[in-house]
């Protein structure tokens, strides 16, 4: 276990010992986690080594899951009855169907009638609080109106939430980024999921499942059937929305 550290609490603003937030949910397949913590424009540089042909970084490897320090106890306590075990089964629902299906299948369908989408969408936003400095959410306040109100299902249109699987290449983690294609977005990736929070920009992602309507199935009993149709991605670059195959980076095609 990480020992606590004294801090501003990402969600509730108050100053007091925050807790290491696992980011994804520990138990959604990030309790063993080992991972680098590599300096981006490093990465950049040198990606095509990282990512094929081995190369390590020099920092030190780290253990028992991807995380920061973000939350405070009661915030992480929250979050934890609220909305992770929504995610966790969700992600259980997400592996399965990949590990069970041939690698080379892009693309899947399934009922997900029985997951709490509300939940669900305010726990992705969570993470990308979490992912995030304290002056994310001074810029996007609602975000965290959203959060912490497990009622609210009201967010404004700036915001559109985006969903793919992920089981092939590197973690995305979540920060800000301001693009020239897609405008500003956050984009997350842990197996079995990648997200895309866009921010004012109408156009949709194409290559994407927009989910951005979770917001207001908090009445999921009430639906029989709800087919939704997910592409699956490989992460290679930490270059938001690029999903070349390995093949494709190696000019292989």
């Amino acid at each position: 276990m990480k020992k606590p550290t004294i801090g501003k609490c990402k969600l509730c603003k108050e100053t007091k010992e925050l807790n290491f937030e696992h980011i994804p949910p520990r138990s959604a397949y990030n309790k063993e986690t080992r991972y680098y913590t590599v300096n981006q424009l490093d990465y950049l540089k040198n990606a095509k080594e990282y990512a094929f042909e081995g190369l390590k970084p020099k920092s030190k490897k780290h253990q028992g899951g991807l995380g920061n320090y973000s939350f405070c106890e009661n915030c992480n306590g929250f979050l934890g009855s609220n909305y992770v075990r929504t995610y966790k089964k969700f992600a259980q629902i997400a592996m399965r169907i990949i590990l069970s299906n041939d690698k080379k299948i892009k693309s899947y369908e399934f009922d997900i009638s029985d997951i709490n989408l509300l939940n669900f969408l305010k726990q992705i936003t969570a993470i990308f609080i979490a992912s995030n400095s304290l002056l994310f959410t001074e810029s996007y306040p609602e975000l965290i109106e959203f959060v912490r109100n497990k009622n609210q299902n009201e967010l404004p249109n700036r915001y559109r939430f985006y969903m793919y699987l992920n089981n092939e290449g590197q973690a995305r983690n979540g920060h800000i980024h301001f693009t020239n294609h897609y405008g500003t977005v956050c984009e997350f990736a842990f197996p079995p999921f990648g997200f895309v929070l866009s921010f004012d920009n109408p156009n949709q992602l194409m290559k994407l499942s927009e989910i951005t309507n979770f917001k207001y199935y908090d009445k999921i009993n009430m639906v029989n059937k709800l087919p939704i149709i997910l592409n699956k991605y490989p992460t290679y670059y930490p270059i938001p929305l690029d999903f070349r195959s390995e093949n494709e980076l190696n000019g292989s095609t």
